[in-house]
């Protein structure tokens, strides 16, 4: 071996070795944020970075792009309830400096795993991704309880916001409260603003030409409540009537059950179901507001999205907990499309808020969340807690 060679095996050898470990290679919020964490991470020139896809590969590349310094590994089948278990073989092998998760079971798993020495980790930190007893009830809460249990040896337990907090508090045992602090979501604003930039597709220009656009964005399932977008879109137009159409971007179970309901309504032609989307940031950027309608969620970071791409106005239902600290948000009054709509022509009529949005911007860099999941202290008022 030459000097040069064995001088970059040194280097290599002083390197962090970080884990990020996901249930599957699909786009989701948690996925998204492990994702900012590794790219964070893997710009560091002391990090190598790992994504441990505890399923197979997806078709297609459905966590979107990475740095090349960041590698991959896949497991086998689906990354359900159980796969988690074939993730030990691969941890044995290593001794880590970060393993960061965001699923219960898989951080579950984790923690026991590092308790009997199969994870071998300098630190250990779980995010949780919402707060699973607010939505299961019954026999599914049970074993949500039952993966709570083995909480406890995480160096870090991450809620994302103060409510979020509290509810854990209900269900973890005491090792793991003593380690619980509340970290808001990071967002990549350069990253967001640069891909809003490229140019619409040729039918989404067409479609923001002929009509004002409300975007919604999730996925088409009940917590998302997208029934209800509609309702809010037909109040709108009765009220005003100014003639807005409704795009709705994502993919799901209830994409037939919206086309009925929208022609139910005589608004066939006004709602625009666009499918799973790469890229959704010009179609954001063009939009004269931004709608989130759930009934409850961890965090929904499509709203930190929807900010980065300076959209003029921005409604959600009060559907996660710290809300209120976004600059510049709408938050409805209550959940019901009446509630909601009220909220939607405020921020229509009160010109545009975009430049409210700076100050939350500029807190949530990905690299100011990997420091903090590192154990610099929180710049957040009761960041520990």
């Amino acid at each position: 071996m030459s000097f040069g060679e064995n001088s970059e095996s040194l280097q290599l050898m002083k390197r962090k070795l970080a884990l990020v470990a996901i249930p599957l290679d699909i786009r989701g919020g948690a996925e998204t944020i492990l994702k900012l964490v590794a790219q964070a991470l893997a710009r560091r020139p002391d990090w190598d970075v790992e994504i441990g896809f505890l399923g197979s590969q997806a078709a297609g590349d459905a966590v979107g792009p990475l740095q090349d310094e960041i590698r991959r590994s896949y497991g086998f089948g689906g990354g359900k309830a159980m796969s988690e278990l074939l993730l030990a073989p691969r941890l044995i092998r290593h001794r880590y400096d970060l393993v960061f998760s965001s699923h219960t079971r898989v951080n579950s798993f984790l923690a026991a795993a590092r308790s009997i020495g199969v994870l071998r980790s300098r630190r250990l930190v779980a995010r949780e991704s919402t707060v699973l007893l607010d939505r299961f009830n019954g026999p599914r809460a049970l074993a949500y309880r039952a993966l709570y249990a083995a909480y406890g040896s995480q160096d870090m337990v991450v809620a994302q916001t103060s409510y979020m907090n509290e509810r854990l508090r209900d269900v973890l045992p005491r090792r793991a409260i003593d380690k619980l602090c509340t970290l808001p979501n990071p967002v990549d604003e350069d990253l967001i603003v640069k891909m809003s930039t490229e140019m619409l597709a040729e039918d989404d220009a067409k479609m923001i030409s002929r009509r004002p656009q409300i975007v919604w964005c999730g996925r088409l399932i009940e917590v998302k409540r997208p029934t209800i977008a509609i309702d809010v879109l037909a109040e709108v137009r009765r009220r005003t009537g100014e003639d807005y159409e409704l795009s709705m971007v994502g993919a799901g179970p209830m994409e037939a059950e919206l086309r009925a309901y929208a022609g139910r309504f005589d608004l066939a032609s006004r709602v625009n179901l666009l499918g799973q989307r790469d890229n959704p940031f010009p179609l954001f950027r063009a939009s004269r507001a931004g709608l989130l309608t759930s009934a409850i969620e961890g965090f929904p970071n499509v709203l930190l999205e929807m900010m980065a791409c300076r959209i003029p106005g921005i409604v959600t239902t009060p559907c996660a907990g710290d809300l209120d600290t976004l600059s510049g948000l709408e938050i409805s009054a209550g959940f019901g499309a009446l509630e909601i709509a009220d909220a939607l022509l405020k921020v229509m009529h009160a010109g545009d808020r975009s430049a409210l949005y700076g100050e939350t911007l500029s807190e949530r860099s990905p690299g100011r969340f990997a420091d903090m999941l590192l154990g610099a202290p929180s710049p957040y008022p009761g960041g520990s807690q």
